[in-house]
């Protein structure tokens, strides 16, 4: 007698970063859908970012035959099915049901590239349900159809803070930069992972979470003596693929790294030394 498991996606999460992707000053989202496949296979999200089921999610999953998957850019759940005729899950999940993922930071020159308020105690949330330590203005986890860049909206309150990072166990509370926390029934009925019905939907409910570069002045200095040579009127984009062109008196200016960021009041500056 034959025999067969199957397991379909319950939800995928895209994790997307414009210092990665875009093309010098030209952005990602304007890219053709064929131009879009190629940059993604440049960013591989383990270069910035860890992503880790807690230790109560990875019990759950076990006891619901869920299973976590991570890709290059971004991660899935895969669910047993019953059958392959039907997106009835083998075990049945309850609509409160909460898998939570811990987002860790892998590059200690992350928060130079990414456009955010980062290095402080309040950890980020992306959920499909609202922290009850939040207000009313607290953003949803973004769908991978919407155009939504991660800002400090974000980032939980102190409470809120407290609150979630009290759930967590031993190690999981050690390095949490943000937490994935997707629950099987949304506050919008188009952020739930399951139907009414407690089945699969049709269609793959993909969120995604999509950093946005920082934009510096470059400032040019010589090696000889620490001088300035000049700085940019305007601030550039950080990206690590792609090149924007800098001239000055005739002469053409390489592009900075993002290992040395220079903070000055509420502008950021990437000196270069030639």
């Amino acid at each position: 007698m034959a025999f067969s498991t199957t397991y379909k996606p319950l939800f995928e999460v895209e994790l997307l970063h414009d210092y990665f992707l875009n093309d010098g000053t030209t952005a990602f989202s304007t890219l053709s859908d064929a131009d879009k496949k190629k940059r993604l296979k440049l960013i591989d999200i383990s270069e910035f970012i860890e992503i880790v089921p807690s230790q109560g999610t990875l019990d759950k999953m076990a006891g619901h035959k869920i299973v976590f998957k991570k890709h290059k850019s971004g991660l899935s759940a895969y669910c047993k099915l019953v059958n392959a005729s039907q997106n009835t899950p083998f075990i049945p999940i309850p609509s409160d049901f909460k898998l939570t993922f811990i987002i860790r930071v892998a590059d200690s020159f992350f928060g130079n590239y990414t456009e955010l308020t980062v290095g402080g105690t309040n950890i980020f949330f992306f959920g499909n349900t609202k922290p009850s330590t939040e207000g009313a203005g607290f953003e949803y986890i973004a769908k991978n159809t919407d155009s939504t860049h991660v800002t400090d909206a974000y980032q939980l309150s102190a409470a809120g803070t407290t609150a979630l990072l009290e759930k967590l166990k031993d190690q999981n509370k050690i390095g949490v930069f943000g937490i994935i926390e997707l629950t099987m029934t949304g506050d919008n009925s188009d952020l739930s992972i399951l139907t009414t019905l407690g089945d699969l939907r049709s269609q793959l409910p993909t969120f995604k979470i999509h950093f946005k570069n920082r934009e510096t002045f470059w400032r040019y200095k010589r090696v000889s003596d620490d001088s300035e040579i000049f700085t940019t009127a305007t601030t550039n984009p950080l990206t690590k693929y792609g090149f924007i062109e800098v001239n000055h008196a005739g002469d053409k200016f390489p592009n900075p790294s993002a290992n040395h960021l220079i903070p000055d009041n509420n502008n950021f500056f990437s000196e270069i030394y030639i």
